[in-house]
């Protein structure tokens, strides 16, 4: 970044924080308007400070920012500064945070495997929390968070019951994936057949190549059909992209690298991406972006800005 960006970047990050500093009115606002019109790098610095904004909440407190620093360049050391000491606490400590009441958990960009007592194995993916109580009456599993991969052990007198979100997906013997990240819970079955119950709605059957995902006290979406070849990838050590929107790519990422991965220009998440990446080597994906993709990538400590490549 030559010496002019960081001037407009500087000005940009000022003007933002002012903006929000809970004094501007409507003539600041318009102000701020027409700098960032002024050509597209003024733009380009809004969009990246606001992004900042977003991404790093410490940011947000504008008048402590005023009582405590002068220079806006002070300002988003600090702001970052902050943001890495919360997530260095997170990592030092043995597993994350579901794992201090969970049987099993990863930490960000981990991969485990479980050999559970009847047989069956477990692939948790990474920031991934799983808990395991067997009876001689059922297998049960909650998933607390994150993503497991289920290979059952066939035992007809103990059902596998795996709980996540308020929902249960029952299996005898297969192979299937529950994937509890955000608020919505997908279920991906690859071999056999399981049942899904949620939100007292009536049961619903899922054989191999097929998908369904439900969220807590709401019934469960239709079943849609699921491309084996790419299924549980990461499984595998990898990430299997097929003509997927850029942004869904980065969201899949962000889940194997540390921080944030933050995209400046939302008209750039319908860009479409495909290949196969290696899990062990997150960082030749966002080489390759930049390389294929109209994007700058630009890594921060503890952020990756994902931003539309400067025009030749």
């Amino acid at each position: 970044m030559n010496r002019a960006e960081l001037s407009l970047s500087d000005e940009a990050i000022e003007r933002l924080v002012r903006l929000h500093s809970g004094g501007a009115g409507a003539a600041e606002r318009m102000d701020f308007l027409r700098w960032r019109g002024l050509s597209m790098d003024h733009e380009r610095a809004a969009r990246e400070a606001e992004a900042l904004w977003g991404a790093l909440p410490e940011t947000r407190h504008a008048e402590d920012y005023r009582r405590r620093v002068r220079r806006p360049r002070r300002w988003l050391a600090l702001a970052a500064a902050a943001c890495v000491a919360a997530i260095a606490i997170t990592i030092a400590l043995p597993e994350p945070l579901a794992g201090l009441y969970s049987d099993y958990a990863t930490r960000t960009g981990e991969r485990r495997m479980l050999e559970l007592a009847d047989g069956s194995r477990v692939w948790l993916n990474s920031d991934s929390a799983l808990s395991v109580d067997f009876s001689p009456q059922q297998r049960r599993l909650r998933l607390h968070s994150g993503e497991a991969l289920f290979e059952v052990a066939k035992d007809a007198a103990r059902p596998f019951i795996v709980e996540a979100r308020g929902g249960e997906v029952r299996a005898v013997g297969t192979r299937f994936d529950v994937d509890s990240r955000g608020p919505q819970v997908r279920v991906d079955v690859t071999e056999g057949v399981v049942q899904v119950n949620s939100a007292g709605s009536e049961p619903v059957r899922l054989s191999a190549g097929e998908r369904l995902s439900y969220r807590e006290a709401a019934a469960p979406e239709p079943v849609q059909p699921l491309d084996l070849s790419s299924a549980s990838a990461w499984q595998r050590g990898k990430l299997i992209f097929n003509q997927r929107p850029l942004g869904e790519v980065l969201d899949e990422l962000e889940r194997y690298v540390p921080g944030r991965i933050v995209l400046t220009d939302n008209a750039l998440r319908q860009h479409k991406v495909s290949g196969v990446f290696d899990l062990k080597d997150p960082d030749a994906l966002l080489k390759t972006l930049e390389r294929l993709q109209p994007v700058k990538v630009t890594h921060m400590p503890w952020l990756v800005l994902i931003r539309p490549a400067p025009k030749a």
